[in-house]
């Protein structure tokens, strides 16, 4: 098997002069003709090719192409030459690359994260016969940030690339470097470049991942939460702005849910009347965020809704998705309208200052002052008791409004867990939440689905007096009559998933991990 290559980083006492003079004395070498190559490297918002293990580069040495890199190897694991600027997987052309992006980015957008400029020198090292058996590339490195403003040099690199059948020449030439205190680079190139520029992979997540204090004031870490909460919706709204892709304005609308669930569900550790105008607010934004979220889940959803038609009619439903994108493009220019407003600025602005603040020494607030893990506790107990109450009333002929108050107790109790879970120990508070969103899941199908179903309805009249033909019409409601069904399903699977969830087992487990009466 040929061993991987290996990059090193020259030490201080070293330049990449003097490492080739170094090897001349023991190797027969030649040298390549220096070449200029440019690196820009890409991923999603979220560092989605990262997360599965990825590096995505285009590289320009001369004729571009598109790389996957295996993180752990460095190998260039998928290639194809393009002339476009990544975007979409959808974009590129149809092949194992396409399908490895399209997996890891699901509806995200590729965007580029940093820029590198390298001249490369090649020395290639010769046996007996001038066959080359090992080529060493010498590298000086220069990282800038997208928009020019971050330069910077990169320290050199000198990357050992094996040959096929000369493992032994390779093994060799590592011990000549190595004996030259040149060590193995632990992070990549690319992650040097990041840090140039103050960036890290990873930097941005929508995940929850606080690091509370048991013994914090339930204010303080309120705020904390609501801070990074606000953070989160804040980072998006460029993105969410220039419609870069749906999950920018989805993450903002998320953060914006989640505070508001703080607000009620960590009780009493404000005044009301402090945070009332905040809610107000909060709620405006969700109300002007909803629209154009709309259309993106119709969007997402298309090609799933046109796929379960008959192939005979799937051309049928082409005429909504004009119709979606139409709209969309409406609620878009509404959207950027909300948001460049005064108000919105303000209502941002009044929120993060008011989080600012420093709390008082004396909150009249009754659980101010009390340390978080208690009322952690108390809350996630009592939420959890509400859900095991209201969920055990849902009978086979239950109206759908139980199912979605149920939703909701669920929702909230899943922010609470998500907040406070680096207060209880990993592996049952991570088990405990993954049990709670089965269950969310089924409920969240089932109401999604009758609004779904009744907004389909809706539109296609909105589409009819827009002059849309019968044939579109006929595919939406047999679109419908499938969501319908498949509600019912999710109805029927109600019964069974929540005996799961309600299990004495769980029982047992949610009062060993939050205690109770």
């Amino acid at each position: 098997m040929t061993p991987q290559a290996i990059s090193y980083l020259l030490p201080d006492a070293l330049d990449l002069e003097s490492l080739k003079a170094h090897l001349s004395e023991n190797n027969a070498l030649q040298e390549d003709p220096a070449v200029e190559a440019a690196q820009i490297f890409y991923d999603s918002f979220d560092w989605r090719v990262w997360q599965a293990g990825g590096e995505l580069v285009v590289e320009e040495n001369p004729q571009k192409r598109l790389c996957w890199i295996n993180r752990k190897t460095s190998e260039h694991e998928l290639c194809q030459e393009t002339d476009e600027v990544p975007g979409f997987p959808a974009s590129l052309p149809e092949g194992e690359l396409q399908n490895r992006l399209a997996e890891a980015l699901e509806m995200r957008v590729l965007l580029p994260q940093v820029k590198i400029r390298q001249k490369q020198r090649t020395l290639r090292i010769l046996d007996d016969e001038e066959k080359t058996v090992v080529r060493i590339v010498l590298t000086e490195n220069r990282y800038a940030s997208l928009d020019g403003k971050q330069t910077g040099e990169l320290d050199g690199r000198v990357l050992l690339k094996p040959l096929k059948g000369y493992n032994g020449d390779f093994e060799r030439l590592r011990t000549q470097l190595e004996t030259m205190k040149l060590i193995a680079a632990e992070q990549s190139l690319y992650e040097y470049a990041l840090i140039g520029i103050g960036r890290k992979p990873g930097d941005y997540s929508s995940k929850l991942n606080y690091r509370l204090d048991p013994d914090a004031r339930s204010d303080a870490t309120a705020k904390k939460i609501m801070l990074s909460l606000l953070d989160t919706l804040e980072i998006n709204i460029p993105g969410t702005k220039a419609n870069l892709d749906s999950e920018f304005l989805h993450d903002l609308r998320v953060s914006t849910r989640r505070t508001r669930s703080a607000m009620s569900q960590i009780k009493a550790v404000f005044e009301p009347e402090e945070l009332e105008p905040f809610k107000q607010g909060l709620a405006w934004i969700g109300q002007v965020t909803g629209p154009t979220r709309d259309m993106d889940v119709y969007l997402l959803e298309f090609d799933d809704y046109q796929a379960s038609l008959p192939e005979t009619m799937r051309g049928d439903l082409e005429p909504f998705r004009t119709f979606l994108v139409e709209h969309h493009k409406q609620a878009q220019k509404d959207l950027v309208k909300k948001l460049n407003s005064p108000h919105f600025r303000k209502v941002v602005k009044s929120w993060r200052a008011w989080l600012n603040e420093p709390l008082p020494r004396k909150p009249k607030a009754p659980n101010a002052t009390r340390p978080i893990a208690s009322l952690a506790d108390q809350r996630i107990h009592k939420l959890y008791d509400k859900v095991l109450k209201d969920g055990g009333k849902i009978k086979a002929d239950s109206k759908p409004e139980l199912l979605h108050d149920l939703r909701k107790d669920c929702k909230k109790l899943r922010y609470l867990m998500e907040f406070f879970q680096s207060l209880y120990p990993k592996p049952q508070v991570r088990a405990l939440i993954k049990e709670l969103k089965i269950i969310l899941d089924n409920l969240g199908a089932f109401q999604d689905l009758q609004v779904q179903a009744e907004s389909l309805e809706a539109l296609g009249q909105q589409m009819m007096e827009e002059g849309a033909p019968a044939s579109a019409l006929m595919a939406m409601g047999i679109l419908v009559g499938q969501l319908l069904e498949r509600q019912v399903q999710a109805r029927e699977e109600f019964a069974g998933l929540y005996a799961a969830f309600s299990s004495e087992e769980n029982r047992l487990a949610f009062k060993k991990l939050f205690g109770g009466a």
